[in-house]
């Protein structure tokens, strides 16, 4: 039973997050070639957007600080606080943090649209889970509980491709798509609809279980092998958007991002809970028993009918959609209104908004967005810039700079995009003409 558990003990101190998703870096648009993660539709200024390996986001957002969760004790030094952790947790908590490093991109302007290369890499953590698991944790197994609304994925994996741009109509519309040849590094998830549940009384334990199935990749090691990062773990994912210019002032893009799937069939372990109706544990007898801890663990795995197989298992990325209505307001300024719903497959997710304003100069931009969403709709101030020092450009957006510079142990979010480029063929007639038409 104790690698059963340990799968899920390991993630409880990264805490509970439901984090924007770079709505201050979306207001940068087409002044950075990586906002093609984003939306596919953006085209570059520039004639040539070289990315270099120093491009990097992370959303993290956490009902607990680490100070919840790290006290001092009486000697000063610092003890994990499951009893308070079990305090602050809601019905209903909920972790959504993504890591994603841009390690090559690749952007060519053509007279009508753009052509991309990009290789990323994306580690994403997805947990919901109840009260009840805290209580287990604070707890430990001496009372009833049921776990019913557990889910749970961590996910590693990189993606290779291609997009594409094309303007129609003048260039008042323009559609953009993305392929991406997706390769799996590492997966963990608890299978759909899981239930596990025990009625502990004095005499037994009752367990009741269906689908209680954790399927993992890439973490098993049992044949010896090295740690790969190129695996037999192989998918396709699809971004898709649209811009139109409904005025000379004003557009609409709307981008659905991340439409694939990857199939996990290298260095696969299921490791599953037999379907079991009202099963009975009766404790064990230990007169003449050796180890008694192995004692307990083969008899309740023999209740529960616990197993180990090698089934390979599919999973969706999860749709992600992007939309959003730029007015230009004069040649150097911007307003945006941005919109984002993250269909995620394993958490439930409320949708995020912002307003931002960006003014534009020969070759620098600067901004500020206000949003909100997301976690509890609390509003959060970000900025972002992007500025070009002859044929290098550097830029860096935050959705919430408020937590910017407090004591680590008090922060409990962030949503932090930088990164370095090189730039080519910069030509200030073209986009002047791009900001007016």
């Amino acid at each position: 039973m104790k690698k059963y558990t340990y799968i899920f003990i390991f993630f409880i101190f990264i805490g509970n997050s439901r984090a924007q998703d770079y709505l201050s870096f979306y207001n940068l648009r087409d002044y950075v070639i990586q906002t093609q993660n984003l939306s596919p539709v953006f085209l570059p200024k520039y004639s040539v957007s070289f990315g270099t390996p120093v491009n990097a986001g992370i959303t993290f957002n956490s009902t607990y600080k680490i100070s919840d969760v790290l006290v001092a004790s009486n000697g000063g030094n610092l003890k994990v606080d499951i009893d308070n952790l079990n305090a602050l947790a809601q019905k209903s908590n909920a972790i959504n943090t993504n890591i994603a490093n841009n390690l090559f991109m690749l952007g060519i302007k053509l007279s009508k649209g753009s052509l991309t290369f990009f290789v990323n890499t994306r580690t994403n953590l997805n947990w919901q889970f109840s009260d009840n698991f805290t209580n287990v944790l604070a707890d430990g197994f001496g009372r009833s509980f049921s776990f019913s609304n557990e889910r749970l994925r961590v996910s590693s994996y990189s993606e290779i491709g291609i997009g594409f741009t094309q303007q129609f109509l003048k260039k008042k519309l323009a559609l953009a798509v993305r392929v991406k040849s997706l390769n799996g590094i590492a997966h963990a998830e608890i299978q759909d609809n899981a239930l596990f549940s025990a009625d502990i009384n004095d005499t037994n334990w009752v367990f009741n279980s269906a689908n209680a199935t954790v399927n993992t990749s890439g973490f098993s090691n049992e044949s010896g092998e090295e740690f790969a990062v190129f695996t037999g773990n192989s998918g396709i994912g699809v971004d898709l958007g649209v811009n139109y210019k409904v005025t000379n002032k004003l557009s609409v893009d709307v981008a659905l991002n991340d439409l694939g799937a990857i199939d996990w069939k290298e260095n696969v372990v299921n490791y599953n809970i037999g379907d079991t109706n009202e099963a009975v544990y009766e404790g064990v007898d230990f007169e003449g028993s050796g180890d008694i801890l192995d004692e307990i663990e083969t008899t309740l795995g023999d209740v529960l009918e616990t197993s180990e197989t090698k089934e390979s298992f599919s999973t969706k990325l999860g749709s992600k959609l992007f939309a959003s209505v730029k007015y230009q307001l004069s040649e150097k300024n911007t307003l945006q209104a941005v919109y984002f719903n993250d269909n995620n497959p394993y958490i439930d997710i409320a949708p995020s908004y912002a307003i931002g304003y960006n003014r534009s100069l020969r070759k620098s931009t600067f901004g500020f967005t206000a949003g909100s969403g997301g976690v509890d709709g609390d509003f959060r101030f970000g900025a972002n810039f992007a500025v070009q020092l002859a044929f290098l450009q550097l830029y860096a957006a935050v959705d919430d700079f408020s937590t910017m510079g407090g004591k680590v142990q008090d922060i409990n979010s962030t949503n932090v995009r930088f990164g370095v480029n090189f730039l080519f063929g910069y030509k200030r007639k073209v986009i002047l003409d791009e900001n007016v038409e």
